[in-house]
């Protein structure tokens, strides 16, 4: 992540994204009655919809506390936003190594970035699935006036890559020590299970 045409392309993807998200969020947010209209709207997606295990999780789950989700998706789309943007300007500089000034900020502003682009791909699949799409965009001859993939569609691949790169820059920030920490807390969690296991594969 030192070659800055790389840096400056990966930052015009999450300025585009976050972008988006942060119109997307800020116009829920600015209308003043998303939250109170999102059970109606919900209902707009719900009929036709040929994915009925994700029809049969709105009715029972998002529906019935429909103004707390509705709160919960504005807000979470301008946090979303505003992280990717903040993070498309941060890559505008040379990434911070151990012992300069302000790397610790800018590990967790990557860190930030990647749980942010995470959290869009999620979001993103479920409007896709809202609007009767499939995890994987495929043909639609009954649709052939239309596009064939769809800004929900996209976004999760564009989300992944932002993540790969995320990590790959975290790594390079800290010389990988991170992750290495990371793996190791998780084998250390995982030890107790896994002698558990073999005792009572023993017994």
């Amino acid at each position: 992540m030192q070659n800055r045409t790389t840096r400056y392309l990966l930052s015009a993807i999450q300025a585009i994204i976050g972008w988006e998200w942060l119109m997307s969020g800020g116009n829920k947010l600015l209308s003043g009655t998303f939250p109170q209209g999102l059970a109606n709207a919900l209902n707009k997606g719900i009929k036709d919809n040929p994915n009925n295990w994700y029809i049969a999780f709105l009715q029972q789950t998002v529906q019935p506390h429909s103004i707390f989700y509705g709160y919960l998706i504005e807000w979470t789309e301008v946090t979303v936003g505003v992280i990717l943007l903040s993070g498309s300007l941060i890559l505008l500089g040379q990434p911070r190594v151990a012992g300069e000034s302000q790397h610790r900020l800018a590990v967790a502003f990557s860190i930030a970035v990647a749980i942010a682009a995470a959290v869009a791909a999620v979001m993103a699949v479920n409007f896709h699935f809202w609007m009767g799409g499939w995890v994987i965009p495929t043909f639609n001859p009954a649709a052939p006036y239309s596009e064939g993939i769809d800004l929900d569609g996209l976004l999760p691949a564009l989300s992944l890559v932002i993540i790969i790169a995320n990590i790959a820059l975290i790594q390079e920030m800290t010389g990988g020590s991170l992750l290495k920490r990371f793996a190791r807390f998780a084998h250390v969690s995982k030890a107790p299970a896994l002698a558990q296991m073999e005792r009572e594969q023993v017994s």
